[in-house]
């Protein structure tokens, strides 16, 4: 399990890659730095400010669920879902 330690906003000397969603973090804007901890290591990443929002808004995330891509691993599902048609017509499985 991932343990935020810190998390501070910093303006970026140089890219870095996003923790959340893999994409890179340009030079010259606003990130998250975060330190934390897991299994007794400790770690250091940026996040886009975005992503920290929705990290900070869903509560999936929480515990085991923030990880390295867990953003993009998320959309990916998303989409899945979304792509899932269903017609009045077609009987659902419950009630």
């Amino acid at each position: 399990m991932l343990e935020i330690i810190n998390k501070k906003v910093v303006l970026t000397r140089k890219t870095h890659e996003c923790y959340g969603c893999l994409k890179e973090i340009e030079r010259r804007i606003n990130a998250i730095y975060v330190t934390a901890k897991q299994d007794e290591q400790q770690m250091r990443f940026h996040l886009h400010e975005k992503c920290n929002k929705i990290i900070a808004k869903d509560k999936w995330f929480m515990g085991s669920g923030l990880f390295k891509g867990c953003i993009k691993e998320a959309e990916k599902v998303l989409e899945v879902v979304e792509s899932i048609n269903i017609t009045a017509d077609e009987g659902l499985p419950f009630i």
